[in-house]
């Protein structure tokens, strides 16, 4: 993952192969080369419980910082004792090395409601952070991009006839080939969407046209452009080239901003239940209502969304991106049972009223990543 911050509005989204500075989260990624790219002097913050002095050996040119963000965060209770989560710790040690006042940091935390034991944590990491500056000149070792051999215009011209015949005496006629082939980002995108489509309709500045074509296939532009993992990007061929394209970005901005509605068919006289309103159940009934049927929607927590809501937290996922594409489904006409369990005795019976019945209850059980937010 990769951030960037200045006093002037940030308009650069593409990737960063050249940072200034690196924050290791989990210490078995130190082999992984992360002073690949780094600019000389630049700090290199581990999450380790090792000494700066053991690891500045490796990087020499570069300043080394530790602090054990795990044992803090599991001494603050952030996560659990196997998952600890660390970031508000890392915050406090990247506050110290970039001579940040830890003011700023209590503001930025108190801001996305990360109070208690989130400060406290990152206080902790501002004092325990230990830093080293090593000796020596860094060799930075930039990315490499491969690049095709493309030969010279004349190359190879050595007075024989041209073997490829063009004009009046050509024997073959290049043929374009208009949405034939699946572009790679289509072939792999989960949620089967037409990725080559909405980015077209973006290319030409239509946000409308692009959630049109994105509603066709996923109800979820604007979470999906939030937390998917983007497999579109790692297969995207323009890597090739300079870097992969900003699907989730760009999807997340159609999500935002634009305005359409979802295309259905109509009516159908077949009645579906589905229990579960995460992002499974969620989905179900979105294809389910696009179809026509009539559809039933129990959920045994007081709000609709599952894990959507309660597993992300709303730094990653806004709740008013989450309500607006929930709404944008309940809208179709669904029928919402809320708050209330469904037993075996019910099960038998939703089965027997009705054509079909679908479980998507997910971790059956409502999770709570209790990091100290603040409850208004």
């Amino acid at each position: 993952a990769f951030c960037r911050y200045d006093s002037e509005p940030i308009t650069n989204r593409n990737l960063i192969y050249e940072p200034d500075h690196v924050v290791v989260l989990d210490p078995t990624l130190v082999a992984l080369g992360v002073s690949k790219g780094l600019k000389p002097g630049g700090w290199i913050l581990i999450n380790t419980a090792e000494s700066a002095e053991k690891l500045e050996e490796k990087y020499p040119g570069y300043r080394v910082a530790t602090v054990d963000a795990t044992a803090i965060a599991r001494r603050n209770k952030l996560g659990t004792a196997s998952v600890p989560i660390v970031n508000t710790a890392l915050v406090g040690a990247v506050a110290r090395i970039l001579e940040f006042d830890l003011e700023h940091v209590d503001e930025a935390l108190e801001h996305i409601g990360f109070v208690g034991a989130n400060i406290t944590a990152a206080h902790e990491a501002f004092e325990e952070v230990q830093m080293a500056v090593t000796v020596g000149t860094a060799t930075v070792e930039h990315p490499t991009i491969p690049h095709g051999y493309v030969p010279g215009l004349i190359e190879g011209n050595t007075g024989e006839k041209p073997r490829i015949k063009t004009g009046d005496w050509a024997t073959q006629e290049p043929e374009y080939q208009p949405r034939r082939l699946v572009p790679p980002c289509n072939h792999i995108c989960p949620a089967g969407n037409d990725v080559q489509g909405f980015l077209a309709a973006l290319a030409k500045d239509d946000a409308d046209e692009a959630l049109k074509i994105l509603l066709r296939t996923s109800p979820f532009p604007s979470v999906c452009g939030r937390v998917c993992p983007a497999p579109c990007m790692d297969a995207c061929n323009r890597i090739q080239i300079d870097g992969a394209v900003n699907v989730r970005d760009l999807e997340r901005w159609a999500g935002d901003h634009g305005t359409a509605e979802a295309e259905t068919r109509p009516p159908r006289n077949e009645h579906i239940a589905v229990i579960g309103s995460g992002p499974a159940g969620l989905a179900a009934v979105y294809h389910l209502k696009l179809l026509g049927y009539q559809v039933t929607l129990h959920e045994g927590g007081p709000e609709i969304g599952g894990l959507l809501r309660t597993g992300i937290p709303s730094y990653r996922l806004p709740r008013e991106a989450l309500d607006r594409e929930i709404d944008r489904i309940l809208e179709l006409g669904v029928t919402v049972v809320a708050n209330h369990r469904v037993d075996k005795k019910e099960l038998l019976e939703l089965a027997r009223t009705h054509d079909a019945v679908l479980v998507a209850t997910g971790l059956q059980q409502l999770r709570d990543l209790k990091l100290g937010a603040r409850e208004d």
